[in-house]
């Protein structure tokens, strides 16, 4: 009852009486670790699925649970230690393929992992999880129309997962497939419209085919949901500065500052943004920290001398000329 109804602590006291009156039953002691798990205590989870272990050694459900434990830890090698058991012991269960690939992935073993969840779908086709996280593998490793049929083949079996479209969405936009990309935001935010995420992606695409308007509205969605995202303000103010609406422009770069820092690339936006403003001593100063972070890109000293024009030192304008030019003829 306890665990049913989300009173985890409740039911591990009623469980470890349980086991005091009955200490070699390993249900019990796999509800408890469960609601361990969940408790975000680990060791004592461990600690119990390994006395379930010792006594009922052949039972899968027990070394899969010891697997997912030691992978929360971040004991790699004992969690496929325990998946490895599990398959041997249920070998028509995809979940310990599925988890084995997981953890392979985690560690960066994208191709070890790949065959791990080919091996989940052999034993389950319609496990969607595990065609999504082989498209994620195959993308890693540059794999990209095969990673594409995997998410199609994952929303197929699961259409009303706003994840999977999002997963899809964003290989699309890696390939420059704007249109698709957008669609499958689209649908991202009509199945959960509270996804930061799929507000934001969808706002991005709809920024690099100029539709400004709907960029807009997604991006001010999408910070309405998630105030702190620094890449949504960045693009925000990117919109702003497109729509002549430089005020707004320089206190979103203002607020992606406050939350990341100055990066060359704020710091650029930032500058053109006050140089539209006529703000040219704070445009300048905000140039010339984008080309000290990025002293080999030819734009930025092209638009620092053009500030420095208008500010009429015309001496640095030139030199700043001369560095845009001697930049570019090397690029």
């Amino acid at each position: 009852m306890y665990f049913e109804e989300g009173r985890l602590a409740d039911a591990v006291v009623v469980l470890q009486q349980l086991l005091g009156r009955r200490p070699t039953d390993v249900d019990a002691m796999l509800a408890c670790a469960t609601c361990y798990r969940k408790l975000g205590l680990l060791g004592p989870a461990a600690a119990e699925l390994e006395r379930a272990a010792r006594l009922d050694p052949d039972n899968a459900e027990i070394r899969y649970n010891l697997g997912r434990v030691y992978d929360l830890e971040g004991k790699a090698d004992e969690a496929i230690e325990q998946h490895l058991e599990a398959v041997a012991l249920a070998p028509d269960d995809p979940e310990p393929c599925y988890r084995i690939g997981v953890t392979l992935a985690n560690r960066g073993e994208f191709e070890e992992a790949s065959s791990w969840y080919r091996k989940a779908i052999e034993i389950d086709p319609s496990c969607a999880k595990a065609h999504t996280n082989l498209g994620y593998a195959l993308d890693r490793l540059g794999r990209t129309d095969a990673a594409i049929r995997e998410f199609r083949r994952a929303i197929e079996i699961d259409p009303d997962n706003a994840e999977r479209h999002l997963n899809l969405g964003a290989i699309y936009g890696e390939k420059r497939m704007l249109d698709d990309a957008i669609g499958e935001f689209e649908k991202a935010v009509e199945i959960d419209p509270s996804s930061a995420e799929g507000h934001f992606n969808l706002g991005a695409a709809l920024l690099s085919r100029g539709s400004d308007e709907k960029a807009q509205a997604e991006l001010e969605a999408a910070l309405s949901l998630s105030p702190d995202n620094p890449m949504a303000h960045f693009q925000l103010g990117l919109v702003y500065s497109r729509k002549a609406l430089f005020g707004k422009a320089v206190a979103a770069f203002q607020r992606v500052i406050a939350l990341e820092g100055e990066s060359s690339e704020t710091c650029f936006q930032m500058g053109l943004a006050l140089s539209s403003l006529d703000r040219l001593e704070d445009a300048e100063r905000y140039l010339a920290k984008a080309a000290e972070a990025e002293p080999t890109n030819p734009r930025i000293h092209y638009q620092l001398g053009i500030v420095r024009d208008r500010l009429g030192r015309n001496l640095e304008a030139r030199d700043s000329y001369r560095r845009a030019d001697e930049l570019h003829a090397k690029s």
